[in-house]
């Protein structure tokens, strides 16, 4: 759910071929030991557990680091994690199973189930809240959401957040990252099924397919399997700031451990959790409405490592973020999850490099400040709107608070983070090392933006 744009750029990484040099399995164990552990190191992230299975044969499933910093509790494979946007696929899954009963269909319109949330004369299908092509606009961007978080809300009382607010294009006219949709459709499936999404989820998959240690998140575990989130943003770890686990709600608050999400996706892929019609349209990228192809299919998204098909995806929810992919042809999982805001993707992609014996990416060089002049910095804010190769939209906001230049993706579920002046108009992000933001002028103006991530890039123009 918290993320920065991870979810279509993760499309761009690691799309480099070069001769495979295929490592002995105990040098492949070493080195997926070796990258799990400088991720905590650089990152100052205290812990992450890792999983990665190739055919059957698990070459790790461990824990690295501390669960729990003030006690001291060590990470493993059954630490539990919340796994925020990881949690659309399952709900996307319920969708997908609802529909093969017959219950509803992607075709219909949204407001067959949900005719009280006001859709300012749009038809929005339940296909377009699962592609992320509604237009509505995603509540996690709203200031109004963020000063709620303490708050208990219902799930209607979270999209209320947005019942006013225009869509940001026509449905199924472009793409941009949903979190309301999610929400919306996680109702759906209660009025449907008629009875809560974390029941549905638990009778219909969790207990069945033996996720022992996978649930709705609680607000505030007591259990010590649970890994308490920190943040780390600034160089110092500390306490991520609390968030009700009513507001992700089926965008995401589901918890599970990565030995439960490996068995997940391989009883997705298998045909145990829906069908294969269904799974094919969650693992292939649909289109708009005038037959442009996306990048996403329905929580989830289907990429490339070099030649490597993948289906994958990643979450962030305070204080813990996570990545996953699954290569369906060389039947490899990996599962990265971490208990801090800085992002393992990188380090997960490093991990499928490895096991198929591709180079690996170096990690990013420490960010070394340089002074910004007050002119330069103050020709900076505005709005961004930028555009993936895949033709993806997102938008970024920057601003200058108390003497910095901070910035923010809007709809992404991410709080504003400061920018660190490297020169020459680029800046990076403590909270994503990879993060390269860029400002372009012409004429003496700043006109345009480019961003990099993890290996992929945006640009855009700024606004008028």
């Amino acid at each position: 759910m918290r993320t920065l744009v991870r979810p279509s750029l993760l499309l761009a990484l690691g799309a480099v071929s070069a001769p495979a040099q295929q490592l002995s399995r105990a040098a492949l164990v070493t080195r997926i030991d070796s990258l799990a552990t400088a991720f905590i190191t650089n990152t100052r992230t205290p812990a992450v557990s890792v999983a990665v299975l190739r055919g059957s044969d698990t070459l790790v499933m461990k824990g690295y680091g501390e669960a729990s910093v003030e006690a001291h509790r060590p990470a493993t494979a059954s630490t539990v994690y919340r796994i925020g946007s990881i949690t659309k696929q399952f709900t996307a899954a319920a969708i997908m199973r609802l529909i093969e009963r017959g219950k509803l269909s992607l075709d219909d319109p949204m407001s067959k189930y949900l005719p009280d949330v006001p859709l300012h004369g749009h038809v929005v299908t339940i296909r377009q809240l699962l592609n992320h092509t509604s237009g509505i606009h995603s509540y996690t961007s709203e200031p109004a959401w963020q000063k709620t978080w303490s708050t208990d809300l219902t799930p209607r009382q979270i999209v209320a957040f947005v019942d006013k607010d225009t869509f940001d294009f026509a449905p199924g006219t472009g793409w941009r990252y949903n979190n309301t949709g999610y929400v919306l459709l996680g109702m759906i499936i209660e009025k449907i099924a008629g009875e809560p999404y974390a029941s549905f989820l638990q009778r219909e998959f969790f207990t069945p397919l033996g996720l022992r240690q996978t649930s709705y998140c609680p607000s505030r575990p007591t259990d010590p399997s649970f890994a308490d989130g920190y943040s780390s943003e600034g160089g110092t770890v500390k306490p991520a700031a609390y968030l009700s686990m009513t507001h992700p709600f089926s965008a995401g608050a589901l918890c599970s451990t990565v030995r439960d999400l490996v068995i997940w996706q391989r009883a997705l892929a298998g045909g145990r959790v829906v069908n294969a019609k269904s799974y094919a349209l969650m693992t292939t990228a649909d289109t708009l409405n005038d037959g442009k192809r996306l990048s996403y299919g329905f929580g989830l998204i289907p990429a490339m490592l070099g030649t490597h098909k993948s289906v994958q995806h990643g979450g962030g929810v305070n204080g813990f973020t996570t990545s996953s992919a699954f290569f369906p042809d060389d039947s490899v999982n990996v599962a990265v999850f971490s208990n801090s805001d800085r992002g393992p993707e990188a380090v997960a992609l490093n991990i499928a490099r490895a096991v198929f014996g591709m180079p690996l990416v170096a990690a990013p060089k420490p960010l070394v400040a340089v002074p910004l002049p007050d002119a330069d910095r103050d020709r900076l804010p505005g709005v961004y709107d930028l555009v993936a190769p895949g033709g993806e939209k997102f938008v970024m906001h920057i601003t200058v608070e108390n003497g910095r230049v901070v910035a923010q993706a809007e709809g992404q579920g991410q709080g504003k983070f400061p920018l660190v002046y490297l020169g020459n108009m680029q800046f990076g992000a403590t909270i994503d090392p990879s993060l390269r933001i860029t400002f372009i002028s012409e004429n003496g103006a700043i006109t345009k933006m480019r961003l990099q991530q993890g290996g992929g890039t945006l640009e855009g123009r700024r606004r008028p």
